[in-house]
Parts: structure tokens; sequence; C-alpha cells
């Protein structure tokens, strides 16, 4: 963080009837310096806010948006609490902007939003993003949501989303699972009596999520396999100082072709389309998201692609991802890429599977380098359109 000089920064008090204004007074060239900026912040975001001071916390959380300085995400967090707080329609508006259009920001955009509701929790807009929050969401950022989800009396029917709240909690120190266990006692309704509450665990959600979603996979943490060499513990640092670039890019497509992801996944014009089309990733997923699916692809899978062991009349059997069907065909496709398509009327079984098609260990061969690039390039959005839905 860039100090603060006295000529670089200076906080005009206004008195008015309604609050304290504050001014920050620059040239143009100061307007993008963090450190301004920062101070800005602390002075707007300590008083209630009037029109004029929101307006003015949007343009400066647009210019930290822009910053070369890495570490504004503390500033940008404050920005988008003090307007989510301030329950304005315009302030609420940005802060679900922030939501839909800066997937690396939607932890704390849904934090944001948690304390928006504390007063109104009717607004099903800001229920589905914090539902959608819950597969980024960490820490500190995910017991504030997990809190707000248990004052909506709306709850989530979907296995995916109880299983997700499950996998938060792992994740939480012991004295927070009980944001996560109050989550799942509120949608589920398990245990019915109150007086159990405390004896349902996260092990005995666990327990219970087996046998009511048998389809769904099990709800637990993925396990680094021996001798792997990345794993999110490995390269979580890599992540954390990440910062793209047109070069990256560009290396990242190279290193697309390298690993293989093409056989099945198109992007853009790069690769078939077999698999989940990858073009508009980088709006529905954070880099974080990216890597954990494809160090671990099984753990969440796509229901629009279904990974399937098909028996054929025949005897014969096949394994594989399911792939532009039609009334009277299915069509297969291995883990290797390799497509087979057959008739309806042939197939004796399928049966669901609980493993993804997509091979685990692809990012073995690759260096970090490789990889950050590989994420650049799956996480970029130059010149494609925003999807309008983040689901797939």
């Amino acid at each position: 963080m860039l100090p603060i000089h006295p000529s670089l920064v200076i906080i005009v008090l206004v008195a008015s009837l309604s609050q304290t204004r504050f001014t920050l007074v620059t040239d143009a060239s100061q307007e993008t310096d963090a450190a301004a900026l920062s101070a800005e912040v602390t002075a707007l975001s300590g008083k209630p806010l009037d029109e004029i001071a929101i307006q003015r916390l949007i343009t400066i959380d647009q210019h930290l948006a822009k910053s070369p300085v890495v570490d504004v995400t503390l500033d940008q967090a404050r920005v988008l609490m003090a307007l989510a707080k301030s329950q304005d329609a315009i302030a609420l508006e940005h802060v679900r902007s922030v939501f839909e259009n800066a997937p690396e920001r939607r932890g704390s955009a849904a934090r944001a939003l948690a304390a928006a509701t504390t007063l109104r929790p009717t607004d099903q807009q800001d229920w589905q993003y914090m539902v959608r929050s819950l597969s980024v969401v960490r820490g500190d950022d995910a017991v504030d949501v997990l809190h707000a989800l248990q004052r909506f009396r709306t709850r989530a029917n979907k296995g995916q989303w109880v299983r997700q709240v499950m996998l938060i909690g792992l994740q939480l120190p012991v004295d927070q699972q009980t944001a996560a266990t109050g989550l799942l006692r509120h949608w589920t309704g398990v245990p019915l009596k109150k007086s159990e509450a405390s004896d349902w665990t996260l092990n005995k959600y666990q327990e219970w999520f087996s046998v009511e979603y048998p389809d769904q996979p099990a709800a637990v943490l993925p396990v680094d396999l021996a001798g792997r060499k990345w794993t999110m513990a490995t390269l979580e640092p890599a992540l954390q100082t990440f910062q793209t670039s047109d070069a990256l890019v560009q290396q990242g497509q190279l290193v697309y072709q390298k690993a293989g992801c093409q056989k099945c996944h198109r992007r853009n014009k790069v690769g078939e389309a077999l698999g989940p089309d990858l073009t508009s990733l980088g709006w529905r997923r954070q880099r974080h998201e990216i890597l954990h699916s494809t160090l671990y692809p099984s753990h969440e899978l796509n229901e629009e692609y279904p990974t399937v062991t098909i028996v054929l009349k025949s005897g014969k059997s096949l394994s594989g991802m399911m792939s532009g069907s039609s009334p009277e065909t299915l069509a297969i496709v291995s883990n290797t890429g390799l497509r087979e398509e057959f008739s309806r009327t042939d197939v004796e079984t399928i049966v669901n599977q609980k493993t993804s098609n997509m091979p685990e260990g692809l990012l073995e061969p690759l260096n970090a380098d490789e990889i950050m690039a590989l994420i650049a390039f799956l996480s970029s959005v130059d010149g494609i359109p925003r999807p309008h839905t983040d689901e797939g």
C-alpha cells in the first residue's frame, strides 16, 4: 500500500443538517491512487450515506477494480459492505452487479448482501445470490452467509446445495460449524425436535445425506492421492499472487492443448464440443473454482453431462460421459475423448456413476507456470459476452 502524503489527499468535512459529508480533493492522477482511495473509504463508511456519498463509493469501487496495486481486496470489501448496509436501491444494485460481473469478488459481495438482509429477510433475489455463493464463500464470509440464509423462510430443495453447506462447514473451525448445522436443520427439518439439534454434528448430517441423496457425490472434502505433485495446497500460494496478462493468456491456450483439454472441451473455436463448453467459464467461475475442479474432477459433477455405465443387450459394457443424444440414439464419450453412438433399442441398462469422466492428474505433467497460464486462459473473459446464468 502506498504511503499517504498530505499533498496527496485532503479530506474536507462539510457540515450539513443530514450528515457530515466528505469530499476528497485530488487531481486526475491522484484519483487512482489506492492509498488516497482507501482513506476516503474509511471516511465515508464511518457515516450514514446519502446519495452523493453512495455515488462516490461506487466510483471509488470502479477505480479500485482497475488499480495496479494488487492488495485492494480489503478496501473493495469495505465499499461493498458500506453500500449494502445503506439499504439504498442503487447501492444494492451495484453490489449485485459486482457479484454477477466480478466472480473473484463474489465472496465479499455475498457477505455484504448477507448484512443487508438483516433488516429485510424476504428479498428472494438476495437469497438466490447467497445460495449461489455457497460454492465460493469461505471463512468469515461463509459464516455470515450461512447465518443470513437462516433468517429466510425459503429453503433450498436441491441436494447439491445441502451438500455444499456441509462442505463449507467441514472447512470451518469447530466453534463456527454451528453456522452450517443450523442452516442444515433450517433447510432439511432434521432433526424435528430442537432439543436434539446439538446431537446433529456435521458427521451425522453426512450419514443422513448419503441415505437421503444417494445419487449425489458424498459430502466429503477431496483427498489428495499419495505422490501427487499438484494439489490445492501446493498451488494456492500462486493463486494468491496471480496476475494475468495477454501474454499469459496466449501461453495458456498452448497449455490447454498440451494438457489435452481440447479433446472434450471447446473454448471459443479451440477444441471439441463433447463435454461442457468452457468459453464463458471466466464469467461463471472463480479461478479457485477452476483450479479445484481441474484437480478434483469428481468432486462436483455436471448434471448435464453425467458419467454413466451402459450395458447393451449384446452384453457389451461402456462407461463414459453422455453426449449429444437424440430420441433414437445415445452417444457416450470415453475419458480419452473417443465418441461412440448406438441405438436406444440396443440398451439393456443405464447406471449413473458418481465419478467424472474427466481423468484426474491432468496437471501432473505441467509445471507451476504452465498451470497458472492455463488458469489465465480459462478465466479470461476478453471479448466474451457474459452468459445469462453462471450454471454449467
